[in-house]
Parts: structure tokens; sequence; C-alpha cells
């Protein structure tokens, strides 16, 4: 199968669920006394901003029969996502995450439901092996039956010549036991192309102070092609399997709220990618993205087309891209 012949460039799988963010910004959540209501969940925000670059996605999840269920619906509808296979449970409500707005990475609290009810019968298998992404997250991968469909269905993508990714967004509050984590995130990584750990992700999954060649290296070990590790302000370190290192430096902006940060930067990521761009390049556009995402409170409500964000990557990427710097490879 040729890469012309895919119908769809992404299906995200996974969460979908109510972002509930703090009006103001708060140390913690304590100290909020309103909030706004957003679409939410790491697979939805991919879905939206890839769909926002200017490609298709489709989301397969899992929301409850109640208000907020049809809220997401209509808010994915809306902004272009195929919900075709977006499933209503009638015995759990829908996920809800309430967060702290914040410059950093925000306190939060979640609220499970339905997002973990995707069943193998969720969708036509013509749906994954048909698209030219297949992503999801640890979130997802968190619970039964979500996660047993999900493994089976990366496995299946990969043999079918899809692209595949998956965001190890760990959270203890998510998934207490470690250890659990991390056999699953061995057998989900056999078949995963591209991951994008966060510096926060690596501190609660290996232990603080790791050196960003130990993250970078660790998920190398598990089997992806291309590692991207965002470190905020210090940027993006890339890692290849087979041998490359390279830092993305970060633009000095005024972050307003760094929500869904990640999230747009994985957009970037794999709209370059699939319009064929160089890894680092691509490293580069999501790095463009997100800092458009962290410069704007709340979702963003128009993205830079994709021409114009090319146009950057070319401005700017001799300036921004370069060799890691040797302290970060302790002896």
């Amino acid at each position: 199968m040729t890469m012309n012949e895919f119908r769809r460039d992404l299906v995200a799988v996974g969460e979908v669920l109510i972002d509930l963010i703090s009006d103001e910004m708060v140390p913690a959540l304590h100290r909020a006394e309103g909030f706004h209501r957003f679409l939410g969940g790491e697979v939805s925000n991919v879905a939206w901003n890839v769909t926002a670059l200017g490609g298709q996605a489709a989301v397969v999840a899992c929301v409850g029969d109640d208000g907020f269920g049809d809220y997401l619906r209509q808010q994915m509808e809306s902004m272009g996502i195929c919900t075709d296979c977006l499933r209503v449970a009638s015995d759990a409500p829908t996920t809800v995450a309430v967060n702290a707005r914040q410059t950093k990475t925000p306190d939060f609290i979640i609220y499970r439901g339905a997002d973990a009810n995707i069943h193998p019968d969720s969708v036509d298998l013509e749906t994954i092996t048909g698209s030219r992404v297949v992503h999801t997250s640890a979130f997802a991968l968190s619970r039964d039956p979500a996660r047993s469909t999900i493994l089976r269905w990366l496995e299946l993508a990969r043999k079918n010549g899809c692209l595949t990714s998956l965001d190890p967004n760990y959270h203890p509050r998510i998934w207490p036991d470690v250890t659990d984590f991390r056999g699953v995130l061995e057998e989900a990584y056999q078949w995963v192309d591209i991951t994008k750990p966060s510096v926060d992700d690596c501190d609660r999954l290996l232990g603080a102070e790791r050196s960003p060649a130990d993250c970078v290296e660790y998920f190398l070990d598990l089997g992806p092609e291309l590692v991207a590790l965002t470190m905020g302000s210090r940027g993006v370190l890339l890692a290849t399997a087979d041998g490359e290192r390279v830092h993305i430096r970060p633009s000095d902006i005024k972050v307003a709220d760094v929500t869904g940060a990640g999230d747009a930067f994985w957009g970037g990521l794999l709209i370059a990618t699939l319009d064929g761009y160089h890894p680092a390049e691509a490293a580069c556009v999501g790095q463009i993205v997100a800092e458009a995402k962290i410069g704007t409170v709340g979702p963003m409500s128009k993205m830079p087309d994709r021409s114009a964000l090319y146009q950057e990557l070319e401005e700017v990427k001799h300036e921004v891209i370069g060799e890691p710097p040797s302290e970060w490879w302790p002896d």
C-alpha cells in the first residue's frame, strides 16, 4: 500500500474529555474560583491540531450519554474532526479533567468515566489500517478494555504500513503503578515509530535529575525510530535510532498558558513528517506550533497555514537547529 492510497492523515485513539481550566492564573486548584469548559484529552487535541493545520483527522473514543458528551461531539465536528467512531456509553459519564491555569505543569484532577470503554468492535479495522498515522497516549493505555484494544490496533497499523505514534504522558494520578506502566510501554513500543516524552514525563517515570541523554536513550531502547524530548525553556532534544542527536532551541516568548502545548507540538511534528520533512525540521515545526500555543490562553482559535509554517521554518532553522550541549551527555 502506498502513502497516496491512505484515506486519512490521522486516526487518534483514546481519551476525549472535558477540560475545565481555571479562569485565572493560580498556583494550585484550591485557589481557583471559576472555570471555562474546553474540548480536552491528548488524542483529541492532537486530532484538532492536525485538522487545524490542514490535515484530515478522526477520533476513536468513548464519551458518556450526557451533556458533556454532546458538547465534545459538537466541538469536534465544528472543528472538522471526523466523529464517526466516537462511541457513547450508557453506563459511565464523560471523563472530566479540572486544571489550574499555570505557566508551568498545571495542577489537575481527573474524574475518570467513559474514556476507557474502547472495545475491539468500536471501529471497522479499515479505519485503523486506512490511516497514514495512528496515534495514541499513555492515558489511553492506562485502563482496559481500551488498553488491550489499542495495543492490538497499534500492531495491526504497523504491520499494514501505517506510521504509529505514542505520547507517554505518564502521571501517577492516572496510573499509580509505575512498574505496570513500564511493562505496558515495553509492549506498546514494539509497534511505535514516533514518541514525544516531556521532561516532566521523564521525571515522573525515571526519577528527577536524569540527563536529557538518559531520557532519550531510555525511550530509544524501547524501540521507536524517533524520540522528541520536549523540555520547555530548554527546547527540544531530538534523537533517532540511526544515531542523530539534534537540539531545537526555543524562542524567547511570553508564556500565557502551557496547557495543550505538547499536543500542539505533536500536530506540527506529524504534519511536517507526513509532508516529507527531515525529522529535525519536523521537530522544529512542532516547536513553532507549540510556541504559538503557549502564547495563547486556552485553545488556539486559528492556526497558521502550512505554507506559512514552512516559510518560518526556512527562516529560523539554521539558527535554532544545532548540536546538543555537551553537558547533556555526562561521562
